[in-house]
């Protein structure tokens, strides 16, 4: 469905999936089912978990032997929203990245047995099936950190610069990523920088993925850039808190996820999309994928759970506009007196 124009009304399909672990064909299959669903139910945007192609699997080899050509999918889902004319946030693909030399350059046969990078992507497609965006995962979850790169440290890798200096748009890293197949952007639309903003049909929209939840600086950097939408396709847990933890409050990780999605929305005055895996409760899953936003809090239809299935929300950005006049946050963060030193405009 084409959309409406930015500003109106639209409705997003949050596709609430538990992932065959290692089965990438089943998983996309699944999801496809699911998003032709959602295209004749009037959605024009629809977002899939992450890690939804393989589940979290880092210590199995095949998780990597998959990661090889998981680009593939991406092009499935540019035909796939093509086809069904739905704007399509394609949850997260991990792939792997050439192995950088300390220069910059592609190591040679030499390195063959190099540990791969791996990077945890998170591709935007518009209803025309063009790939408007690309995010890498940046705040990395501690038990993912032996397995994955963060957008950062694969630029500071590849560029030799610094950790505090992320890749821009025109970076050798986006040159490089496009290059090995992660990504397959056109050449104007590289991946990412942390944290960029996307113009795609349904308004400026900003990519953030799963523990980014943790960090308000990321929502910061992307509100300073007129970002109203906020996607954050997620694989998170009740099991993610620690043993201790859980005695002391068994629902300690629903707790922080709907306290903090509703808290960044107002803290923001944006519209938060959050698509995590579902699964059986006794397996940990929470779920809760949902729309966010001030004044609102969870949208009504969003997920109370972790059940599996589809469901098809309203996102009404009127509502963030009047919490905007009520609050004046982005207009305080634009002001010249704005005084916590946050770099204005990233």
């Amino acid at each position: 469905m084409e959309p409406s124009q930015p500003g109106n009304k639209f409705k997003v399909a949050l596709i609430q999936m538990k992932p065959k672990v290692l089965d990438p064909e089943y998983n996309f299959t699944h999801a496809k089912t699911e998003l032709t669903k959602a295209a004749e139910g009037g959605a024009s945007l629809a977002i899939l978990p992450e890690y939804h192609l393989t589940g979290w699997e880092p210590n199995d080899p095949k998780f990597a032997e998959l990661a090889k050509d998981a680009h593939k999918y991406q092009k499935q889902y540019q035909d796939l929203a093509k086809e069904l004319k739905i704007n399509i946030c394609a949850g997260t693909i991990c792939q792997t990245a050439p192995n950088k030399a300390s220069n910059g350059a592609v190591q040679g046969d030499a390195d063959a047995n190099a540990k791969p990078t791996m990077l945890n992507i998170s591709p935007f497609i518009s209803y025309t099936g063009e790939l408007l965006g690309t995010y890498i995962k940046t705040n990395i979850w501690i038990p993912e950190r032996e397995h994955l790169t963060s957008s950062v440290e694969y630029a500071q890798t590849t560029n030799g610069t610094a950790a505090s200096a992320p890749p821009s748009s025109t970076s050798q890293t986006a040159k490089d990523l496009q290059h090995a197949g992660v990504a397959h952007s056109e050449p104007s639309n590289p991946p990412l920088a942390p944290h960029e903003v996307i113009q795609t049909p349904l308004g400026n929209i900003g990519l953030l993925i799963c523990w980014d939840l943790a960090f308000p600086e990321a929502f910061r950097s992307l509100i300073q850039q007129d970002c109203k939408i906020i996607l954050i396709p997620t694989f998170w847990t009740a099991f993610d808190m620690m043993p201790a933890g859980l005695k002391i409050n068994p629902n300690a990780e629903k707790l922080f996820l709907e306290s903090t999605l509703v808290a960044r929305a107002f803290e923001n005055t944006c519209t938060i999309i959050f698509c995590n895996a579902g699964g059986p409760k006794e397996e940990g899953y929470l779920g809760l994928s949902g729309v966010y936003a001030p004044i609102q809090g969870r949208v009504e239809g969003s997920f109370e759970n972790g059940e599996e299935g589809m469901r098809i929300v309203e996102v009404d950005l009127g509502i963030q506009e009047l919490a905007e006049r009520n609050y004046r946050v982005r207009e305080d963060l634009k002001g010249e007196a704005w005084h916590y030193g946050y770099e204005k405009g990233r």
